[in-house]
């Protein structure tokens, strides 16, 4: 399954059962597609960085979803022909971690020869140095 990561800001002055119906617009839709909702996040009402179609404030929402079928084509559909969004964003996570991973391996590899490397390596231990002496007083 691909996870895909999707955060959406609806406009502001939509709020109570609305906002909660315009969420489950974007729930229902995936659904219907086959996904599975993983985490739903309301982030609440934030500022947005620069003016929106004349809004300076948005309503957050964060959604992690599965699916086997790609889902972005008919988020984007959805998005464009509805009104009430201000931005979406979707994100397909399995690349972002399988990246990660592979980042994770050669760390992992580059250590293994580093140890490798100072075990093979004679040690040097120096004798002449005394400890230093405590003072009780």
């Amino acid at each position: 399954m691909k996870l895909y990561e999707l955060m959406f800001i609806i406009e502001p002055d939509i709020e109570g059962d609305p906002l909660e119906e315009a969420i489950s617009k974007v729930t229902d839709l995936l659904e219907r597609e086959g996904a599975s909702i993983v985490n739903l996040k309301k982030m609440g009402k934030r500022r947005l960085a620069y003016e929106i179609n004349d809004f300076k404030e948005g309503y957050y929402v964060l959604l992690n979803a599965e699916s086997d079928t790609p889902i972005v084509p008919s988020l984007e559909h959805f998005f464009k022909v509805t009104e009430g969004y201000l931005r979406y964003m979707v994100i397909r996570l399995d690349e972002e971690i399988s990246k990660g991973k592979e980042a994770d391996a050669e760390v992992e590899v580059a250590a293994e020869i580093e140890a490798e490397a100072e075990a093979a390596a004679p040690e040097e231990i120096e004798k002449d140095e005394e400890p230093p002496a405590e003072d009780n007083a």
